[in-house]
């Protein structure tokens, strides 16, 4: 895959995913696809019972959305649609990934790379650098449904009210404070706590991690489906009106 790749640490039964778009890995269409792509690769090879998921670039691990991409696309409301689409697919995808998903946040993690960092099981963080951040508030995107239940179901009250309301960026002491990210850890420890953390994990019994999920995902996992798709429209009109 070009913007994903799989390597597999045999004796700790992990999977790092490594991803990369550069300049700061945005939810292209093309890394989307190679993502969801390497997901079902490693979902079928016994050998890996769970994933560590980290960005390539020690500075970003995801700034969100492709911004540029859909501005150039705006005058096709219907390619517009599908992409917020693919995105939910996304996120869908991993909130209800049958194996353990751990991920090792390197660099910045904003907007819907923060919702899609949330989709994953547990989240450790970059002490020295980084920040998470959800700007909307900023730039006049109000929070579809599936983002905020994520949120409410990944922070606390009061992290996810700070975050919500204030657009203000968080260290990553202050995001485990906010109760998003389980640890920090300097950037040479970050990874192999990550793989150490997930190879625990990976000697779970997958069929009953997959069924404990879904049984407080699936909720979430059906307003993404059913409910944000009907406020897409809605959602962009209020940000086309707030550029103005």
């Amino acid at each position: 895959m070009k913007h994903v790749e799989l390597s597999v640490q045999a004796k700790e039964r992990v999977g790092v995913v490594t991803f990369a778009y550069p300049p700061e890995n945005r939810l292209h269409p093309d890394l989307i696809r190679d993502f969801l792509q390497v997901l079902d690769e490693a979902e079928k090879l016994d050998e890996v019972g769970a994933l560590v998921i980290t960005s390539q670039d020690a500075k970003f691990f995801s700034t969100g959305l492709d911004l540029p991409w859909l501005m150039e696309h705006q005058g096709d409301p219907r390619e517009v649609r599908e992409y917020l689409l693919s995105v939910n697919r996304l996120y869908r995808r991993c909130t209800l990934y049958p194996k353990p998903t751990v991920a090792a946040l390197n660099g910045h993690t904003f907007a819907a790379g923060l919702f899609w960092a949330a989709h994953l099981d547990f989240r450790f963080m970059r002490q020295d650098r980084g920040w998470v951040c959800l700007p909307e508030v900023d730039i006049n995107i109000p929070l579809l449904p599936g983002m905020i239940a994520i949120c409410q179901a990944t922070m606390t009250p009061q992290g996810f009210r700070r975050l919500y309301y204030t657009g203000e960026r968080l260290t990553g002491p202050q995001a485990v404070e906010a109760g998003f990210v389980d640890g920090v850890f300097s950037l040479e420890k970050l990874v192999p706590h990550c793989v150490q953390f997930a190879a625990a994990l990976a000697r779970k019994r997958t069929k009953t991690y997959a069924e404990m999920k879904r049984r407080i995902r699936e909720p979430i996992a059906r307003i993404l489906e059913h409910e944000d798709p009907k406020m897409f429209e809605s959602t962009l009109a209020i940000a086309a009106e707030g550029a103005k």
